[in-house]
């Protein structure tokens, strides 16, 4: 019996929101892992990677993203006029 890793939609830490310029809203989870070295704190980690693609992508092409906490539900930080800010709950 062969064992898979659980797949980033499945266990994430934190998920992203993106609200891209032409309207169309996809949801991202976070890679809480490298898969080639240990990683000190996962969820830094993951909230890291996923700023990052949104950073690659900037305001010309993301209208506003939202990172979320899984477990609780709770926002985290947002992305508005190209910049991260603290989230309001």
């Amino acid at each position: 019996m062969s064992v898979t890793a659980p797949k980033p939609s499945e266990s994430g830490l934190t998920k992203c929101w993106v609200l891209f310029h032409n309207q169309a809203k996809k949801t991202f989870r976070s890679y809480d892992s490298s898969g080639r070295y240990t990683v000190d704190d996962p969820r830094a980690y993951g909230i890291r990677g996923l700023k990052k693609m949104v950073d690659r992508w900037g305001a010309k092409v993301v209208s506003k993203a939202i990172l979320y906490d899984v477990a609780s539900g709770l926002p985290i930080e947002q992305f508005q006029d190209g910049q991260w800010v603290p989230a309001q709950a």
